[in-house]
């Protein structure tokens, strides 16, 4: 018996890519792709080592790329 013969995959976020893909195009799609990689970390990420920083006095870095870019 072959069980994956009648299972649909269902990623909701490689639908939303494949979708804006088809509407906007490969150049586009690859800009909102990065643009929401760079948000999440900036936001999520760095917002989250910021917050507990600031409230707990530790020295958490934010990331080894900031630093050698020369931003921190």
């Amino acid at each position: 018996m072959n069980i994956t013969k009648n299972i649909s995959w269902n990623f909701p976020i490689l639908t939303k890519i494949k979708n804006y893909y088809l509407a906007n195009g490969l150049i586009k799609t690859l800009i909102w792709i990065v643009f929401i990689v760079i948000g999440t970390k900036i936001i999520i990420i760095n917002g989250g080592i910021g917050l507990i920083n600031y409230l707990f006095g530790t020295e958490i870095p934010y990331g080894p790329v900031l630093y050698y870019l020369g931003v921190l």
